[in-house]
């Protein structure tokens, strides 16, 4: 379904509408019903794991003018690694 909400990371379904209408997602659990709330990536839309946040940040910043594809890793102090640590956490 074209409003159903997925993960920007790995476009796994969530529960919930798509971003762009507002509200809130939901990650399933193993037994398919709404688990936690799903995280918005720093650049919009919903991820549902730290890996997926970070991949969906640097997948865009690569295609911005001054990044290019050559790009493997966020700078640690930009906006989009400052979110993925505010959302999921400083990792040890």
């Amino acid at each position: 379904m074209k409003d159903e909400a997925t993960c920007r990371g790995c476009n796994r379904k969530l529960f919930g509408r798509n971003y762009c209408y507002g509200g809130d997602a939901y990650i399933p659990r193993p037994d398919g019903t709404p688990g936690p709330r799903a995280k918005i990536n720093y650049y919009g839309g919903y991820v549902c794991s730290r890996s997926c946040d970070y991949k969906s940040s640097l997948k865009l910043e690569q295609s911005m003018p001054g990044h290019g594809y050559s790009q493997r890793s966020l700078s640690p102090n930009s906006p989009a690694a400052q979110r993925v640590e505010a959302n999921w956490g400083e990792r040890q």
